[in-house]
């Protein structure tokens, strides 16, 4: 009998079912971002008005299990929890008024996943919630709520929330909470996760599975994860998705349908947009879309396998970025930045994704703790820069660096010359700081495209806290400044560390000795870049462009441009190597581009001189065409039609000059 021991009876526990130990452990690990915390007890409480909380976010974001910590707290509270999935009501097809139907008269708790996939019926779920009793409590999940779902009796009762990413400290809290010990994979997991839940769920998993040696940046597991971030988030594998599509968006970082269409031309970009806006971790942005930072990384990994492919993609890219931001298109030149391989560039103009801090402009109350950061005396001369300014103004607020919980970390300002101008003719208190740098702007000839910069702060300890904060200042102060395509720029320097000292060494400033000087009795520096007549936008593009084996030659007018693509207008390898020229691209449809390029060009130049214009179509844009074949079919003589040929090809050149650098 010994063998059946095992069957003798053990001492009595209380037991639960497998539901009951996952609910458990769910409730156990998780963490809920402040701002949901404080939404749910002002919709289950018996404070505000509110009655329906519509929860918005990308995949992963956290929107499922918000739901189940809202059914967790609302059967503490006494409510009727019912759950609904939409997917599972699309693929069944129900009534919803029979789904909603023969619930008790108790206080209810409606919970809706996935509201997104009811598509049409959202409407239905809306009106036949209108009958429910008023005590009824409802929360909706979606990546972008139905537009109009809710019907117009109950707007007042509504309260929307996108989904925060988590601080540092929640994440670490989550990691923690799933059994990640080590502060270093934690950190490591933290940074690659971006603040998302998912990701920060599976990267423990992967810590757990495989240990902290194996949790490096950039490391096989972290990408193996990514790719199952991807398939979690899309319920697709990666190679599954439209992977021209993504690896345009990863690589781009944003996208709308004038940069999908350039870059892949052969696409009908409206449908490719709409693709991709369908996929859950696509985000609407402006006009246009990205992704989420990990699929974009996991994307971006795969495409340089490719060598070849990556540099055809990049460069495409690059040069629509570069025609957006030579017109003065802020959001392409940090873009243009993004793509150079130059760590020196990306750190002084493309701040990389932060789940904590955004640019903002500077509010009321923040003036007196932004002029602290400054040296003593010198708070008295930023002040002025720091006050809030009315919707119409033509000036230039000061920029702010704001972490999510509401911080302000860093400040700066940058002006065009003109401002910075008007300011010391009108003897603004703000010109003690920028009229020497006027001065010797006058004094060394110093007026193209010229960027005047009064400070630059941080809050003590912002770099500790995080690095990307100068970039992120840096780059959301040049967004605004509203200089296209600066060439020079002036910068002022007090209060800094060496960090930040060294940081702008690596830029390429130099510091002007001449304008070191003493305001306020401190001694104020100021330092100066000139990135060359082809202005910023140039530097980046022909940086990017050398980066991928392709040297341009020392840079020309596009008066002197214009002109020799005229001269050469139907030979495809000559217009091809032109620097108007989009790289990445066929011989023929890069050809196809600077012909356009001249065309508008000859439109805007001799718009009033329909005579001219002919003359020169005539000439250039006709096949095979020749002096004197124009000349007998306009029966000009030899000498008026070779002056008006040259007075064509100077008003043409000459407005060229006047549309942009030379390039």
């Amino acid at each position: 009998m010994g063998s059946l021991q095992h069957l003798s009876s053990r001492r009595a526990v209380a037991r639960t079912d497998l539901a009951a130990l996952a609910s458990s452990v769910d409730k156990r690990r998780y963490v809920c971002p402040d701002q949901l915390d404080r939404r749910l007890d002002q919709l289950l409480g018996d404070g505000p008005d509110a009655r329906l909380l519509l929860l918005n976010g990308t995949g992963g974001s956290g929107k499922s299990a918000a739901l189940r910590e809202a059914a967790r707290r609302g059967e503490r509270l006494g409510y009727h929890v019912v759950t609904l999935d939409g997917r599972q009501l699309a693929a069944a097809g129900p009534r919803l008024a029979d789904v909603l139907a023969d619930l008790p008269g108790t206080d209810l708790l409606v919970l809706v996943d996935e509201l997104g996939h009811l598509g049409a019926h959202a409407h239905a779920l809306g009106r036949a919630l209108l009958a429910l009793p008023d005590s009824t409590r409802v929360v909706t999940a979606a990546v972008e709520q139905p537009h109009g779902w809710v019907p117009p009796e109950l707007a007042p009762l509504v309260a929307s929330l996108r989904m925060p990413v988590l601080t540092p400290d929640q994440a670490d809290r989550v990691l923690g909470n799933h059994g990640v010990e080590d502060p270093s994979a934690r950190a490591t997991i933290r940074a690659w996760a971006c603040g998302l839940p998912l990701a920060l769920v599976l990267g423990a998993a992967a810590w757990v599975e495989h240990g902290a040696d194996a949790i490096e940046p950039g490391g096989p597991v972290l990408a193996a994860t990514a790719d199952d971030l991807v398939g979690h988030l899309s319920g697709l594998a990666l190679d599954q998705l439209d992977t021209d599509l993504l690896e345009v968006a990863a690589v781009a970082g944003w996208l709308d349908e004038r940069l999908l269409a350039d870059v892949l031309p052969e696409r009908d970009c409206h449908a490719a947009l709409t693709t991709l806006s369908s996929y859950s971790f696509v985000e609407r942005s402006g006009s246009g879309i990205t992704l989420h930072p990990l699929v974009a990384h996991a994307v971006a990994e795969r495409v340089r396998h490719d060598g070849v492919r990556v540099s055809d993609l990049v460069l495409r890219i690059a040069s629509h970025l570069r025609d957006r931001a030579i017109h003065g298109d802020a959001r392409s030149l940090h873009q243009l930045a993004a793509l150079s391989e130059d760590p020196r560039l990306r750190a002084g103009m493309s701040p990389g994704h932060s789940s904590t801090l955004y640019g903002d402009d500077i509010r009321a109350g923040e003036v007196d703790e932004v002029g602290r950061w400054a040296p003593d005396g010198l708070g008295a001369a930023v002040r002025p820069w720091l006050q809030t300014l009315p919707a119409s103004t033509w000036r230039t607020p000061t920029q702010v660096v704001r972490h999510t919980d509401g911080r302000v970390v860093a400040a700066a300002i940058a002006v065009p010359m003109a401002e910075a101008a008007a300011l010391v003719r009108a003897d603004d208190p703000r010109a003690e700081l920028v009229r020497p740098l006027l001065e010797y702007a006058e004094r060394n000839g110093i007026a193209d495209r010229v960027v005047i910069s009064p400070f630059q702060l941080l809050a003590p300890g912002a770099v500790e806290e995080d690095p990307s904060v100068m970039a992120l200042r840096n780059g959301h102060t040049l967004r605004r400044c509203r200089v296209p395509n600066p060439r020079f720029d002036l910068v002022n320097e007090f209060g800094w560390s060496d960090f930040e000292r060294a940081v702008v060494a690596d830029c390429g400033y130099v510091e002007v000795p001449e304008l070191r000087r003493e305001v306020r009795g401190q001694e104020v520096r100021t330092w100066l870049a000139d990135v060359g007549p082809c202005g910023l936008v140039g530097l980046l593009f022909r940086g990017i462009a050398s980066e991928h084996g392709i040297t341009f030659p020392e840079p020309r007018t596009q008066g002197e441009l214009v002109l020799t693509a005229l001269d050469d207008f139907h030979d495809d390898a000559v217009l091809a190597g032109l620097p108007p020229a989009p790289l990445g691209h066929d011989p023929r449809y890069a050809a196809d581009r600077v012909r356009t390029w001249v065309r508008r060009l000859m439109m805007s130049a001799l718009h009033d001189q329909p005579d001219l214009a002919a003359l020169l179509e005539q000439r250039y844009l006709t096949p095979a065409a020749t002096h004197d074949q124009v000349m007998r079919a306009t029966f000009l003589s030899r000498a008026t039609y070779f002056r008006r040929i040259r007075t064509a090809r100077d008003l043409l050149a000459t407005a060229a000059d006047r549309v942009g650098a030379p390039l």
